[in-house]
């Protein structure tokens, strides 16, 4: 009786810390993606109403997924796991057809509907979580191995030839993190892991221009004026903001001095902003939300929202360690969002989909 109050009392807790952070981390982004772009926008003779609009629709939409995939029951999502990730699947194939897809900057990743940009990989991870609990749940650990392998390996396998290796590095750790939580231990895991790493650098060097866009972090000031140039400017931004900060919307980052820094590097704009305090400010909250996500995860009993959970808080640290990683020069630079801060509509609608289904496990499910 007193674990089951004691459960049911963090819980509680658990439930009011997410819901706050689900508050702030999406209203914190907002107004940093727009004061990123705000110079931009004026600059290109454009109407600031419209960006504040299109950052109010994106939060519009994401907040409507959130409301759907809270409100559907899980078991629901998980029938239906197969159909999306084939879904997935086809889009990130399609993406690549030349007149289908979208390129920018030499990658093939995103669709044009209109006014806006759809990026497939982003879906695919919402996806490939579901189809990965499901797997979790229906077998046991010596069986997973297999299909893990096939299904993880061929959607990093084509995320990777977009090329995108920052979202593919997620893909493999969500393969991972399947294992683990599916409880394979031992040396199957480790042999998973050295096979993943092992194929991973081997991509990695698999092209000169991606062997230096990687190495290139490690001297930065070397290829400052080529491979580095972003990262450089991130770094001088984010040294420039010392304690405080400059204020927002008033650092060099806004005003170009970091290239689309309402993007990949929007942490340059946090520290430049304000300072070192606002970047570990931002930084708690994204590692307290990962927390509370993973919490929930050892508290449920049932197997495919402890799987679904614990995969998603791998994602959301995983991803928020690759984006500040590379803005403050200690990763190399793999062009991932970080996590309900950066602009990138796709990204924002997936991840409050996916913490939608956490807050659906938070509302129906009794903890024991």
């Amino acid at each position: 009786m007193v674990t089951y109050v004691r459960n049911v009392s963090e819980r509680l807790r658990l439930r009011s810390s997410f819901y706050w952070l689900m508050v702030i981390l999406p209203t914190a982004g907002a107004i940093l993606e727009v004061a990123a772009a705000y110079v931009a926008t004026i600059a290109a003779h454009a109407s600031v109403i419209s960006l504040v609009a299109h950052e109010a629709l994106w939060l519009v939409i994401g907040g409507l997924a959130f409301i759907v995939m809270q409100a559907v029951p899980l078991k629901v999502w998980l029938k239906l796991a197969p159909l999306f990730l084939l879904l997935a699947g086809a889009m990130l194939l399609a993406v690549m057809v030349p007149g289908v897809g979208r390129s920018v900057g030499g990658a093939d990743r995103w669709f044009q509907l209109g006014p806006i940009q759809v990026q497939p990989s982003e879906f695919a991870k919402l996806a490939l979580v579901l189809f990965l609990a499901q797997l979790v749940a229906k077998r046991r650990p010596g069986q997973l191995v297999g299909p893990v392998i096939v299904v993880t390996a061929a959607m990093a396998g084509v995320i990777f030839l977009e090329p995108d290796m920052g979202t593919a590095m997620i893909v493999f750790s969500l393969g991972l993190g399947a294992l683990y939580v599916g409880g394979v231990r031992g040396r199957a895991l480790a042999f998973v892991t050295g096979g993943s790493v092992l194929a991973g650098v081997v991509g990695a060097f698999s092209s000169t221009y991606r062997r230096l866009r990687l190495l290139s972090f490690l001297h930065p000031w070397e290829y400052r004026m080529s491979y580095s140039y972003q990262e450089v400017q991130a770094l001088n931004s984010f040294a420039s903001g010392h304690l405080l900060g400059t204020g927002l919307g008033t650092g060099l980052a806004n005003w170009g001095y970091v290239p689309n820094a309402q993007t990949d590097f929007i942490f340059a704009v946090v520290g430049q902003d304000f300072g070192l305090v606002g970047a570990v400010l931002i930084l708690c909250l994204l590692v307290a939300l990962a927390v509370v996500v993973f919490r929930l995860s050892e508290l449920v009993t049932n197997p495919a929202e402890r799987a679904l959970t614990f995969l998603i808080g791998v994602w959301l640290l995983v991803q928020t360690t690759l984006n500040i990683g590379a803005v403050i020069g200690m990763l190399p630079v793999t062009g991932v969002p970080l996590p309900l801060i950066s602009a990138g509509g796709s990204s924002t609608v997936v991840t409050l989909a996916a913490l939608g289904l956490v807050s659906g496990i938070f509302r129906r499910r009794r903890i024991s």
